[in-house]
């Protein structure tokens, strides 16, 4: 379904935060008056819906009439499976996303669509870069921030390169010319209702449509596995046409491109990262990047907020914010980033679910033994894995609980000898009413005494 015959239609939308608003805007400006909905209409006025004009009415899933609804937009935050979703669909109520609809509308646009499990953002944008500095104008949108319902009424640009969640991908309809598959681990199992659904819903980005070419990181065996059978499969990272040597240099096709050691992100998986956006700009313009476009692109990248971030020094200790690390698979990447360094990691959020063994097996085998101090709510079975694994037990990790991030970073700079690392990255999502993961990192920022002016962080008042 594209935009026009959207327009057409009785139409709702479902979730009214960035997104939701968005697309109530764009649907306004085409003489459309949709429904809005939302679990907690007192919140949506407070984020933006009273700034519409006339202040139209949010109302709850509960008081909608489906029969008078043809197609419902849902926001990514609602999950494709809700119950009230699944009801409004047997009334023959279509569904759909702002995602999909811009995909239909922009399917002759030149796309590099970014997805995974982690990863994505960093790779999104390192490509934005690569591209734009090899001198195409680029509009990097999507679920990195900028919402893809601003590119309508937008002049065209040389290429869009879009971010995509498994929220969002859950009902694409068309496949972009080039994809990019980041890694494959459990994540979001409440919203998707298991694993397989998971996976399903993530890879319909590459599978709704006429195959496309597709990039796919080498680091991750399940990407690989899922993805066997694909037609125009390029593999990356520690193997493939773009892959990192045993010199620390990345190269395409035997030829050294940048040195990964210049990239200002630390870990092995950001360097995977590098490799993507590379392979994501190559399949995109048939043509290799130029170095001296790679060369810029990662040294004028020094990482995004909350995504493995040093924050800054103080207390002789690094301290690295990785609040976005919402799984185990993505803290474990993180934790294996230091090598050699004394490190003290603060895990811990909601329970969804996730094994966390693959974390522990991480934190166990790391030298030296790191020191683990894991947030409340929620900390029941993670400390338990962390105690009670095999690995971890041979090991001795030293395990405490506490009850907030202000709470695990004092115990951190008591624990972590002078020199060493304070990395929070949870491995579990942010608890509800915990604000997201923007307000863990500020909290963490905080306690450790970090305060950000002018776009740079430094120590605070002590």
């Amino acid at each position: 379904m594209t935009l026009e015959e959207l327009v057409t239609r009785r139409v709702a939308v479902w979730g009214i935060g960035q997104e939701g608003l968005a697309m109530a805007t764009l649907l306004r400006a085409r003489g459309v008056e949709p429904i809005l909905i939302d679990d907690r209409p007192e919140l949506a006025a407070g984020r933006g819906a009273r700034d519409l004009a006339g202040s139209p009415e949010v109302v709850t899933p509960a008081r909608v009439q489906w029969g008078e609804v043809d197609v419902l937009v849902r926001s990514p935050g609602v999950s494709r499976y809700r119950p009230e979703l699944l009801a409004a669909e047997a009334r023959g109520v279509s569904v759909t996303t702002a995602m999909a609809l811009w995909l239909e509308d922009f399917a002759e646009e030149r796309v590099v669509a970014v997805t995974g499990t982690k990863g994505k953002s960093t790779t999104a944008a390192l490509a934005a870069s690569i591209l734009r500095h090899d001198g195409l104008e680029v509009a990097l949108i999507g679920n990195i921030g900028v919402p893809v319902t601003e590119m309508y009424g937008q002049q065209s640009v040389d290429a869009y390169v879009v971010e995509v969640s498994s929220y969002q991908a859950a009902d694409v309809t068309v496949t972009p010319g080039v994809c990019v598959l980041t890694s494959l681990a459990a994540d979001h199992l409440d919203w998707h209702g298991g694993r397989e659904p998971y996976y399903r819903d993530k890879l319909r980005l590459i599978d709704a449509g006429r195959p496309g070419a597709l990039a796919v990181s080498a680091a991750s065996a399940e990407a690989l596995a899922r993805t066997e059978s694909h037609p125009n499969r390029t593999v990356y990272g520690p193997a493939g046409r773009v892959h990192l040597t045993p010199s620390g240099v990345v190269a395409l096709d035997g030829e050294a491109l940048v040195d990964a050691r210049r990239l200002r992100i630390p870990g092995r998986h950001n360097t995977w990262n590098l490799c993507g956006a590379i392979t994501g700009a190559l399949l995109l313009g048939g043509q290799r990047p130029s170095a001296q476009a790679v060369e810029a692109a990662v040294e004028g990248f020094a990482g995004l907020p909350s995504r493995c971030r040093t924050i800054g020094e103080h207390h002789g200790l690094t301290f690295v914010d990785d609040a976005l690390a919402s799984n185990p698979f993505a803290a474990a990447a993180s934790v294996e980033a230091f090598p050699g360094r004394e490190l003290t990691v603060i895990l811990g959020g909601a329970d969804r679910g996730v094994d966390p063994t693959e974390l522990v097996d991480a934190l166990a085998k790391r030298t030296p033994t790191p020191r683990v101090i894991v947030l409340q709510p929620g900390e029941g079975r993670m400390v338990d894995a962390l105690t009670s694994s095999p690995s971890a037990g041979k090991t001795g990790l030293p395990v405490e609980a506490a009850p907030d991030l202000e709470a695990a970073v004092r115990a951190a700079v008591v624990s972590t000898p002078t020199g060493g690392v304070v990395l929070f990255s949870p491995g579990a999502p942010t608890p509800e009413g915990g604000g997201g993961f923007g307000e863990r990192s500020r909290q963490f920022a905080e306690a450790a005494g970090l305060t950000e002016e002018g776009g740079r962080q430094h120590p605070g008042p002590r």
